[in-house]
């Protein structure tokens, strides 16, 4: 019922929403199996649409559920833009934390899925994982998501566990920091100009994969 119109739907998927409390089947029976009534796949479909076409975090879905619940009609959240909308990313230049801004589109999390061909339920393992986020104040990825993704799939193929992307995640946390301490004396006179970021970023990122490369084949 659900794979007519979600056929990615997975196992993992409806535990993760039972889990957050979004749906409660019926786990009461001898076999342990749980059993979903009329008004559970109901339920279901209700928190898989707010996701997909509405794009509403967990929480907000959460809150109109309960509205539902008590006999009220859910408070009308403003949605997001549709994917042939969506908002432009900044131009290029330093962001709040010193990152130099990719030039592009943010995307919706249909977008991410489509473009990385992750699996949601990988996706929600690496949110979960707080490998990828939605950008700040919004519901919507940058660029960095698709290329996560993708090399999240790519990376399974060879029989790695997602949890081990936090290794990538902590090496590229000290990298970041190194490039902060080098800019530092850039902010503290008139600011970092936004080709110096963008070269700093880029001189670190060809250390890296050079250090990476003679490691592998050293």
């Amino acid at each position: 019922m659900i794979r007519a119109e979600f056929p990615d739907i997975s196992v993992s998927k409806l535990r993760y929403l039972e889990a957050e409390g979004l749906i409660s089947p019926d786990r009461q029976q001898p076999s342990g199996y749980r059993r979903f009534s009329e008004r559970d796949v109901e339920r279901l479909l209700y928190v898989l649409r707010a996701q997909r076409d509405r794009y509403l975090p967990l929480k907000v879905i959460r809150e109109e559920l309960e509205a539902i619940d008590r006999g009220e009609d859910p408070v009308t959240v403003q949605e997001a833009p549709p994917a042939e909308q969506a908002q432009p990313e900044p131009r290029p230049g330093p962001s709040r934390n010193g990152q130099p801004a990719q030039p592009g589109k943010l995307l919706t999390r249909r977008q991410v899925l489509q473009e990385s061909a992750l699996g949601e339920a990988s996706f929600i393992h690496l949110e979960r994982l707080r490998l990828v986020a939605p950008r700040h104040g919004s519901q919507l990825y940058g660029r960095e998501a698709v290329a996560v993704a993708t090399a999240a799939k790519r990376l399974a193929n060879y029989g790695m566990d997602l949890r081990q992307l936090k290794v990538i995640q902590q090496a590229a946390i000290a990298e970041a920091a190194l490039v902060e301490q080098v800019l530092e004396p850039f902010r503290r006179r008139n600011g970092a100009p936004a080709d110096t970021v963008a070269d700093v970023y880029r001189v670190v990122l060809q250390a890296h994969a050079a250090l990476l490369h003679g490691q592998i084949n050293g």
